[in-house]
């Protein structure tokens, strides 16, 4: 028996969780000319730069808990990644840029390849916004998630909701989401957004939460950690 999703009007989607996976729907085709599934390197000038440093802590370090993704992710303050997450071993493998196909061309390539993470914190999707449909994002989504359970089969995947940005309709965010969230089965793979907390009552963004059109301030980090810290220490503890 499925337990039920709720959503309010701006990013509501909290923890979601399944007694049961949800039956497997048609795969919606990608129509647009960028292809979310399909594996390309990124093409900022500093990838292959971080993607070869990421090999590296692959096969050099033992880490617990990974944090994936694009600038986003990148870009935590390092203060703040010590202060929330440093009580774990933990490894930052985000990349400026990259989008749903550029994580998927890193797995393949060897990012957490042997690796055995007790769990993935994984954020991708803001940068294919622009470039695919609603209905398309999420399949890339799924593409990595699918990816990172045939190569780290061990390790948990926290999924979290893209976030509110300046050129994107709040509305396509909220609808790649709250496709996106059907993926958490509550064993394996989990799914939580706290874009909600970025947000006033109006669904608008609270001031100081962007330090651009889309890359967060240190008191949008500070929410991510102070909402999400919690529910990486009790996945981290399973």
């Amino acid at each position: 028996m499925m337990a039920v999703v709720t959503a309010t009007a701006c990013f509501g989607l909290t923890v979601t969780s399944r007694a049961e996976p949800a039956p497997p729907e048609k795969p919606v085709p990608v129509k647009s000319a960028n292809d979310p599934t399909k594996p390309v390197p990124g093409g900022v000038r500093w990838f292959w730069r971080m993607h070869g440093d990421y090999l590296n802590q692959t096969k050099t370090k033992k880490f617990d808990l990974c944090f994936l993704g694009d600038s986003i992710t990148q870009m935590w303050p390092g203060d703040l990644f010590t202060k929330y997450f440093g009580k774990y071993t933990t490894v930052n493998f985000g990349i400026g840029g990259d989008r749903c196909e550029n994580v998927l061309f890193r797995l393949n390539d060897g990012e957490l390849q042997g690796s055995t993470p007790k769990l993935i914190v994984l954020m991708i999707g803001t940068n294919n916004q622009g470039m695919n449909t609603a209905e398309e994002v999420p399949v890339g989504i799924e593409a990595v998630v699918k990816a990172l359970r045939i190569k780290c089969p061990q390790s948990r995947i926290l999924l979290l909701g893209i976030l509110p940005s300046v050129n994107t309709p709040l509305e396509k965010t909220n609808a790649i989401n709250a496709i996106t969230a059907k993926l958490a089965d509550g064993n394996m793979i989990h799914y939580q957004d706290f874009g909600s907390k970025l947000l006033d009552k109006d669904g608008r963004l609270l001031p100081g939460m962007l330090a651009d059109a889309v890359h967060l301030n240190r008191k949008a980090y500070e929410i991510w950690g102070d909402e999400v810290g919690p529910t990486i220490a009790k996945l981290m503890e399973k």
